[in-house]
């Protein structure tokens, strides 16, 4: 997967929100956050599959914990789930692109490819995937099927956040 290119804004509001937080500030939340390196590699170690980088995925589960500062195990649990569906997404993301650009290769080659230009091209590789095996149809299951485990975990975690009265619901 290719590293993200941050615009001069998003660095910018990066940088300011990240001036806000200080880290953990009890005891326990220190404690807590110091295990964050260790769960997240033992987490990536099942997930990042070769060719992936281990360190971006490490990056988005540190990134979800920043944001939701999780306030117990249950909720890193969920935040976990959370960064598991959303590399999965990303991974079907770049394995239909994969594919989308591996059959417009193919029909870059055809003597009627000249004729035609991009959208049309890549409409007729779409086309042909879809026709020659299931593939597309399975991505696009899968990508439904994490979305919907992404979101329900993050409305979990917000209705567990609504009972305890912690105030930081996204």
């Amino acid at each position: 997967m290719n590293k993200r290119v941050l615009t001069p804004a998003q660095i910018d509001a990066a940088r300011r929100n990240g001036a806000k937080s200080h880290g953990p500030a009890s005891q326990e939340g220190k404690a807590r956050s110091s295990r964050n390196s260790f769960r997240h590699g033992l987490l990536a170690n099942s997930i990042v599959i070769p060719g992936e980088s281990r360190d971006r995925f490490m990056t988005l589960c540190a990134d979800l914990d920043l944001h939701f500062q999780p306030a117990s195990e249950v909720e890193s649990g969920l935040i976990d789930t959370m960064a598991v569906c959303r590399w999965r997404q990303m991974r079907l993301w770049s394995m239909e692109k994969a594919a989308l650009t591996n059959e417009i290769r193919k029909r870059s080659t055809a003597p009627e490819a000249n004729d035609e230009d991009n959208p049309t091209r890549t409409a007729l590789a779409f086309h042909a995937l879809c026709d020659s095996s299931r593939a597309t149809e399975v991505l696009s299951r899968y990508e439904t099927r994490f979305d919907r485990q992404y979101n329900r975990a993050l409305q979990t975690l917000n209705q567990i956040r609504r009972k305890t009265g912690i105030s930081k619901v996204a």
